[in-house]
């Protein structure tokens, strides 16, 4: 039988696992007649981890022994880390991103601390009440594994007071659906709904106290500054690209990222035009990626820049949710992020129905019916997707023909997958789940309602400018950093690549654009073109 971890990533596991302190005991609760086919994955899928380091412990119990009927596992498969040392617990099988989560869990068990940072790992030292911590998740979401680190380094920092479990919530439909769960990952702590999406660390722990949504909160400044010759903003593949580069030219870099690793292309499902490679999933390509950077840079994930600030002396002080930086240059990589339709409804059934990514939430609509509004490339991608996972789904455009490329549309007629072309949304509707939407013919001018458990939306970006605008850089009339031919800015030291830059948005735009702004770093940096204009001075 074909083993389920490939042998290229068990060499790399079984690097990673050499680092393992603690047994790591698994308890893994099973049920006959019922989830065969996950039980059996999951069971391999133990067998194969602990093959590869003996560290690694797997008991199996039955749903009605004693040990099930102790910690309350009533759903089969699920399974406990440690049990009788913290409260983790995984309902699902693990397969896709869950995999990822529970190796990085295993390893952090094993170790006996998680991934928050001091400040967040003290704070938890002052929790005095009780978290019942459920983290909803899906195999298809990138997003994900960051948000059950937090989860479980909070249990491993907090074991008395801090209880997790990890739901996928295809196999525990019942208790995603009490929840309200059909996007992910969604976070509740004490049966209240925190979060839907990831989290940035300071916001998570800030949850973990106040057990109810929270803002954003500015970080304390570091204890000291930081020290590097370049930072960029954005770990797409534009900002990864740009490290790369940039530290092989000699210059130190930092790349600070406060969201996932990989940008657009993270999530999305196909990637067919990247050169080298016929067909690769988005997220393995930027996988691929930040390997590679980190063997030359760092990366921060989960750190916010919230002010960059230039000085006379040709410095940038930057700070961020977490720490101070002082740099000589600063590349922008924010890249862009999903328009809205601007309806009534979208923002009340966001997480309830309507998303913006058919990888993260797709899973949760197999055998619904749905649809998706937009008419190009990521509209069909993602339309093309959600069919073969076995999704219901319509797509919905507001002119008469799509703009995606001949072979899209080509696939998309192959599948049968339905078009109404000339229409737009005007309203999504439902309780406290969507369960249709509004529709209008603009060409025989008339309004209809039709049933849909779900709305995907897909037409277009709007470039995440915050920051440009802040430091008051030259934009466009769509708000995109206008750059010279060498990625240069309208100020000096400052340079920016990728979607942020509106034009072309490819991956391989990206990327050149990102060794462009990181090769014009080092020769300004060596040969300040303002030199003498007052600028810097």
């Amino acid at each position: 039988m074909e083993r389920l971890i490939p042998e290229d990533i068990r060499a790399v596991l079984k690097k990673e696992f050499q680092g393992l302190k603690g047994d790591v005991t698994i308890w893994l609760f099973t049920a006959k007649g019922g989830n065969e086919e996950y039980n059996d994955f999951t069971r391999r899928f133990f067998k194969e981890l602990s093959g590869i380091s003996r560290k690694i412990k797997v008991r199996e119990f039955s749903l009605r022994s004693k040990k099930a009927i102790q910690y309350g596992i009533k759903t089969s498969p699920a399974f406990l880390l440690n049990p009788e040392q913290y409260s983790i617990l995984f309902l699902g099988a693990p397969m896709g991103e869950e995999g990822r989560s529970v190796i990085a869990s295993v390893m952090m068990v094993s170790q006996g601390h998680g991934l928050l940072n001091e400040e967040s790992t003290l704070r938890l030292k002052e929790l005095k009440e009780k978290r019942e911590i459920m983290v909803f998740v899906s195999p298809t979401c990138p997003y994900c594994p960051q948000q059950v680190g937090y989860a479980v380094s909070a249990a491993i920092e907090a074991p008395g007071n801090v209880s997790v479990q990890i739901v996928e919530i295809y196999e525990n439909r019942g208790l995603a659906e009490r929840y309200g769960v059909v996007s992910v990952p969604q976070t509740v702590i004490n049966g209240n709904v925190v979060a839907t999406g990831l989290q940035p660390e300071e916001a998570f722990v800030d949850s973990l106290f106040t057990g109810a949504p929270v803002e954003m909160k500015i970080a304390p400044p570091a204890r000291e500054t930081i020290k590097k010759d370049v930072l960029i903003v954005g770990a797409g593949p534009a900002g990864l690209t740009a490290a790369i580069y940039a530290e092989r030219a000699g210059l130190k870099t930092v790349v600070v990222e406060k969201g996932s690793i990989g940008g657009q292309v993270a999530v999305t499902p196909v990637v067919e035009n990247y050169p080298g490679y016929t067909r690769i999933p988005g997220k393995v390509l930027m996988d691929m990626m930040a390997q590679q950077a980190l063997q030359y840079t760092e990366i921060h994930q989960g750190e916010e820049v919230l002010e960059i600030k230039r000085t006379r002396k040709g410095l940038f002080h930057i700070k961020t949710s977490s720490n101070k930086y002082e740099t000589r240059a600063v590349i922008l990589a924010t890249g862009a992020e999903h328009k809205r339709l601007g309806v009534p409804g979208e923002k009340r059934f966001f997480g309830r129905g309507v998303s913006y990514c058919a990888t993260c939430d797709g899973y949760f609509f197999r055998g619904k019916r749905v649809i998706i509004v937009g008419g190009g490339n990521s509209a069909v991608t993602e339309a093309l997707y959600l069919d073969s996972i076995g999704v219901d789904v319509t797509v919905v455009h507001r002119r008469d023909r799509l703009r995606a490329e001949a072979r899209l549309q080509e696939n998309l007629k192959e599948r049968n997958i339905p078009v109404l072309y000339n229409t737009v949304v005007e309203e999504i509707i439902g309780d406290t789940l969507v369960n249709a939407v509004r529709l209008r013919d603009l060409k025989e001018k008339r309004s209809y309602e039709m049933k849909v458990d779900g709305v995907f939306v897909a037409i277009g970006y709007e470039p995440i400018n915050s920051l440009a605008r802040k430091m008051k850089l030259r934009l466009d009339r769509d708000g995109y950093i206008v750059v010279d031919e060498r990625q240069r800015t309208s100020m000096p030291g400052v340079y920016a690549c990728g979607d942020i830059t509106g034009g072309i948005k490819q991956i391989v735009t990206a990327v050149g654009q990102g060794s462009i702004a990181a090769i014009t770093a080092y020769e300004d940096l060596m040969n300040p073109y303002w030199k003498g204009t007052g600028d810097f001075e």
